[in-house]
């Protein structure tokens, strides 16, 4: 569905980028909304603008009081003055997504973790991760894990390593295979960290798109 008729002047918008220098996440808003184009404010960082170039490929998102909206688009015009703006085509569709909770798509990076006792940590275990959020993570382990249980994790990013607290949420016994699948709600992520983790949930929705999984 397009959701097109949701584009509106000073609607305020999150320019993701994915890749590159400059990835991350910026806040900003819409200045036009044209029939082939729509115009974009540049954002700022530390009181500079955020020097995207010309092809630049990036994810707009946007809500109101129900939902969120997300599309593709492509950075290809930057304009300087009288304000620092960028053009991009206006979208062939816009989607709904998930607002309250995070995106959760299937995943396969390294994930190790301690589980957190009065005496400390324990040792540190391996799981094999199942699915990936802003949220927490979902992951399979040889190893006991109580529901409710703090855990330290890592996780092996394509794009660095996250190391973390978590609350287990859900936790449940495998009998096929005697494995346990369990379920962690990130409790302590910088918004950097989240930031990382929602690009690399982002590039995982993107493949599965080009292979028509989604």
């Amino acid at each position: 569905m397009s959701y097109s008729e949701k584009l509106s002047h000073g609607l305020a918008i999150d320019l993701i980028v994915l890749d590159g220098e400059y990835s991350g996440k910026y806040r900003s808003r819409i200045e036009e909304v044209g029939e082939k184009i729509l115009t974009v404010g540049a954002p700022y960082e530390k009181g500079e603008v955020v020097p995207l170039r010309e092809g630049t490929k990036v994810i707009i998102t946007f809500w109101d009081n129900l939902s969120a909206y997300e599309f593709e688009g492509e950075i290809m015009q930057r304009i300087a003055v009288p304000i620092p703006l960028f053009v991009l085509k206006f979208p062939d569709a816009i989607k709904k997504v998930q607002r309250r909770n995070f995106v959760r798509v299937p995943a396969s990076f390294s994930i190790s973790f301690r589980t957190v006792t009065d005496e400390g940590l324990s040792d540190l275990f391996r799981g094999t991760m199942v699915d990936l959020s802003g949220g927490g993570v979902r992951f399979i382990t040889d190893e006991t894990v109580e529901n409710k249980a703090l855990l330290y994790v890592l996780l092996g990013l394509p794009n660095g390593e996250i190391r973390t607290s978590g609350r287990v949420c859900r936790t449940a016994k495998i009998e096929e295979t005697k494995r346990y699948d369990v379920t962690v709600e990130f409790s302590d992520l910088t918004e950097r960290e989240r930031d990382h983790i929602i690009r690399c949930v982002f590039e995982r929705q993107r493949e599965m798109r080009k292979k028509g999984l989604i």
